[in-house]
């Protein structure tokens, strides 16, 4: 469980990462993209990966109880890469939102990262 929490974690930072660049992009194209043709595939791609991963960190939050990592923060990461997913496609959203939701997801994920490293070998 432990392995395949850290790979869905690694990957949802690369979706947060990618996020970013592809808002950055959008504010300088001020186009807004097709939304059947590229909006909801990635962001349907986005959620799969994202449902996936929550079910399994709520099930390591309520088994380990690792520090300074409850069940509402997975929430609000599966929330807020959700939101983003869809957000970065429009220039008529804020760059300062998503990169503010940008940085809350990638703290909760680092985080959840750190704690599965300082977890002992017979628990990973």
């Amino acid at each position: 469980m432990n392995q395949q929490l850290r790979q869905l974690t690694e990957n949802l930072l690369e979706y947060n990462h990618r996020m970013l660049v592809i808002a950055e992009q959008t504010q300088h194209s001020s186009n807004e993209s097709d939304f059947f043709g590229t909006v909801k595939p990635f962001a349907d791609e986005v959620k799969q990966v994202t449902d996936t991963w929550k079910a399994i960190a709520l099930q390591w939050v309520h088994h380990e109880k690792p520090k300074h990592i409850y069940p509402l923060q997975i929430e609000a990461v599966s929330e807020n890469i959700e939101k983003l997913s869809v957000e970065i496609f429009y220039p008529t959203v804020k760059l300062h939102r998503i990169k503010q939701l940008h940085q809350s997801i990638e703290y909760t994920l680092m985080l959840i990262i750190e704690r599965l490293q300082e977890m002992p070998p017979q628990k990973k």
